[in-house]
């Protein structure tokens, strides 16, 4: 009788939560692809100036952010393997800006919340998968522009060889942290990250 009652129907069955990486990904892809279509970077029509604008609302948008996760994370925040803001000053230096130039260029103020691990991770999902995709825009943009490293395109190549490796050390730590209680947490400061950062770009009108 007991091994009877206490048998489980197939739809009683406990539905396990997804991983986070997982959830991620889901909550997440109509952004990213509404936002790659909407960036110029791939147009045909790509010009220099159009690019040197990018790389100057790029640099509006990530100093501030990486003030607010130096601020939140302390030493952290500071990984000298992860930071971005050294390319795009050397980009938009070899670009013709002088120093006084980039010192006048607005900074975003419109930022995703952070005051917990769980929405740094969501943070970072969207800045460090960022870095994935520079790795096709750089072969574009040398392509049609003739911007390589050296001469500008620095910040799409940031991680150089380095860039699996440390995606790869991300998506451990995303998984460390893998928990029902806070991976929604996670998913919702990667989906106002990219709210954020598309409304930067459009602010800088920048955008198709």
């Amino acid at each position: 009788m007991v091994e009877a009652t206490s048998r489980q129907h197939p739809s009683d069955a406990t539905v396990l939560p997804l991983p986070v990486l997982q959830m991620l990904r889901m909550s997440t892809a109509v952004q990213h692809k509404a936002l790659e279509a909407r960036l110029p970077l791939t147009h045909p029509d790509l010009d220099r100036t159009t690019y040197q604008r990018i790389i100057q609302a790029y640099y509006g948008f990530h100093v501030p952010l990486q003030r607010l996760i130096a601020g939140f994370s302390g030493t952290e925040g500071a990984d000298p393997e992860r930071q971005k803001i050294p390319a795009l000053l050397k980009d938009l230096h070899a670009l013709g800006l002088s120093d006084a130039d980039i010192q006048r260029l607005p900074l975003c103020t419109d930022l995703p919340a952070l005051s917990s691990h769980a929405q740094l991770l969501g943070i970072m999902y969207v800045m460090e998968g960022a870095t994935l995709g520079g790795q096709v825009l750089r072969r574009i943009i040398a392509h049609r522009l003739g911007i390589g490293a050296d001469n500008g395109g620095e910040f799409l190549d940031v991680y150089g060889r380095e860039t699996g490796r440390l995606w790869k050390s991300f998506l451990k730590s995303l998984a460390d942290a893998d928990h029902p209680d806070y991976n929604q947490e996670t998913v919702d400061a990667a989906c106002a990250t990219f709210t954020c950062f598309e409304r930067w770009l459009e602010r800088t009108g920048v955008l198709l």
